[in-house]
């Protein structure tokens, strides 16, 4: 589901503009039908989750999502403007009383803060990372760029174990950790489609280390040694992913440690086809077939 900066700017506004919805109902159905419409590497909210769970997770997925929308496909659009925008978000989501609200992602919103007894600081986290988009910096280090996750993505991790009464301090290490490395796959996978919009995920530290210029990269130069870069890079966040993945054992629901489970997977199977491509990266996003999906499903059913 793509939205016009006309739409995004009403999913900003409290009223919701055309959005708009009345009842918590209408909210959260907005929200599941916005989440199933749009493309990710790992389930937002299967049915392998429980029922009860699902509505709040669309609901943080649906403003993660035109949060994102902001930063990232409306570039043509004045970057204080963007910015502007996401300080409405980050207003709207201290509302107290829901039912003042018709805009449906941020009445979904309130209400998922509010049932579970969840801090403001995530979402917080999650807006300053978008500003961080539109004010794009190239990271000088690998850990500098792992501190960018901390904003982006960690948050999503913390925001799921609250939702599904899974948070305590062994939890939340490991959750951070594979959304660090979900991220860093995102990375590598949009790679062709970033270079596009003048970002660069590499570390300036690697480009230094390989010997490789800005330009090798906007020119799509397939060399030996970017194609050794990107193997490290590559290798450091596979053992991220497999480190975070100890998370499953520790988890209390059978039906959370399949969803999860079905995350890392989906995770790794793109970073095998991120591999697969080698210095093509750079010209080529990939992405998880309908098979890939099945697969994925059949091994977290069938293996243990």
């Amino acid at each position: 589901m793509k939205f016009s900066f006309e739409e995004l700017e009403e999913l900003t506004q409290k009223d919701g503009g055309r959005f708009g919805v009345d009842s918590s109902d209408s909210a959260f159905d907005f929200c599941r039908i916005l989440s199933q419409k749009h493309y990710e590497n790992f389930p937002v909210a299967s049915f392998l989750l429980k029922k009860e769970w699902r509505k709040y997770i669309f609901a943080v997925y649906s403003f993660a999502r035109i949060a994102d929308d902001i930063a990232d496909e409306i570039i043509e659009i004045p970057e204080q403007n963007r910015i502007n925008l996401l300080d409405n978000l980050e207003e709207l989501i201290q509302t107290e009383d829901f039912t003042k609200i018709k805009n449906p992602v941020i009445k979904a919103l309130i209400i998922t803060i509010s049932d579970k007894k969840i801090p403001i600081d995530p979402f917080k986290k999650l807006l300053t990372a978008y500003k961080m988009d539109i004010n794009f910096k190239q990271a000088e280090t690998f850990y500098e760029l792992l501190d960018y996750c901390k904003y982006s993505a960690e948050p999503i991790g913390e925001l799921v174990l609250r939702i599904t009464d899974n948070y305590n301090n062994k939890n939340i290490i490991l959750s951070d950790k594979i959304c660090s490395a979900l991220q860093l796959i995102n990375f590598w996978q949009d790679f062709s489609v970033d270079l596009n919009k003048n970002r660069v995920f590499i570390p300036m530290e690697y480009l230094a280390k390989y010997d490789l210029k800005m330009n090798d990269l906007y020119e799509r130069k397939k060399t030996h040694n970017l194609i050794s870069c990107l193997k490290e890079l590559y290798d450091r966040t596979e053992i991220l992913l497999k480190e975070g993945a100890e998370l499953i054992k520790y988890l209390e629901d059978f039906r959370l440690k399949l969803e999860i489970k079905a995350t890392v997977m989906g995770g790794a199977a793109v970073l095998n086809k991120i591999r697969e491509l080698q210095a093509n990266i750079l010209e080529k996003r990939p992405k998880l077939s309908k098979t890939d999906f099945l697969l994925i499903f059949y091994k977290i059913v069938f293996s243990r």
